[in-house]
């Protein structure tokens, strides 16, 4: 593992300049997450960016890292059977976020289609982001994300990653893998419906279920699931702040709340419209 390392180091500094000769420098920020329990990297993960490294914090797997302008990847040793894995990103400039990058066992491949949800028209050149993993859709909507974490035996930190599609003209949409399970290494998704702009009745950003979960003494890794009726159609994966949102259409659903063992009684919350914002009373895991 030591060896693999040293070996990809080379190509980590070729590829994110190293921050010599005057390069400006920034910082990357982000956290490293472990898809088998859905909280922090334990042991702590090392994240290295062109010759500068640090370790991720215990507490949320958060970590902050010196890099220069334009870096585009980063490699991730979680000192663990999982191996070093490198993830990649559009050039940075400044403070730039990398959000939460997810590390496992294994890894699959997310394919899917996004769609205009006015015409079912595919969208081509949607940027799309899951688990760290970024991509463009092709002329026909379709997208291939490799190198996604996976766990074979419980997908339920997996679900609750957020994935999310940028497209001009369109609002920013989220999605969850729930409830799809990997076949021969590919999850396949349904397909991705994604709302203009000049829609009269956008979903007002950042959702319209909104609400707060508390635990100690963090709730990161909180997974807070959207069922209607009997199904779980979305998920969400809580991050240090506690906070969760849903787009969703009109219509009655429940909330659920877990991280491992801690549960809270479920919330149930009814949209009238796609306009009305639900701001769910916090809730507090035991």
């Amino acid at each position: 593992m030591r060896r693999l390392w040293v070996g990809l180091l080379p190509l980590a500094l070729a590829g994110c300049g190293g921050g010599g000769g005057g390069v400006p420098l920034g910082q990357l920020v982000g956290r490293i997450l472990n898809v088998e329990t859905g909280g922090p990297a334990n042991p702590s993960a090392t994240v290295q960016a062109g010759n500068r490294s640090v370790q991720t914090a215990l507490a949320d797997g958060s970590f902050v890292v010196a890099a220069a302008d334009g870096t585009t990847q980063v490699l991730v040793d979680p000192h663990n059977a999982f191996g070093i894995t490198m993830f990649s990103f559009p050039p940075s400039s400044g403070v730039t976020d990398v959000g939460d990058l997810w590390v496992g066992p294994t890894q699959v491949t997310l394919t899917g289609k996004v769609l205009d949800s006015t015409n079912l028209n595919p969208v081509s050149g949607a940027g799309v982001s899951f688990g760290g993993r970024n991509g463009v859709t092709a002329a026909d909507g379709s997208f291939n994300l490799a190198g996604v974490a996976y766990s074979d035996t419980d997908q339920a930190a997996f679900w609750g990653i957020a994935g999310g599609v940028r497209a001009t003209g369109y609002f920013f949409t989220t999605f969850s893998t729930a409830p799809n399970v990997a076949s021969a290494g590919v999850v396949a998704l349904p397909d991705i419906l994604i709302t203009p702009s000049n829609d009269p009745n956008p979903p007002p950003p950042p959702g319209n279920i909104q609400g707060r979960v508390l635990a100690s003494p963090s709730p990161s890794g909180a997974l807070v699931s959207l069922s209607s009726g009997a199904t779980i159609i979305r998920v969400f994966n809580v991050g240090s702040d506690g906070s969760y949102f849903f787009w969703v259409p009109p219509g009655s659903y429940t909330i659920s709340f877990a991280e491992g063992a801690l549960t809270a009684p479920d919330v149930g919350v009814t949209v009238a419209s796609q306009t009305d914002v639900v701001h769910v009373p916090d809730v507090t895991l035991h």
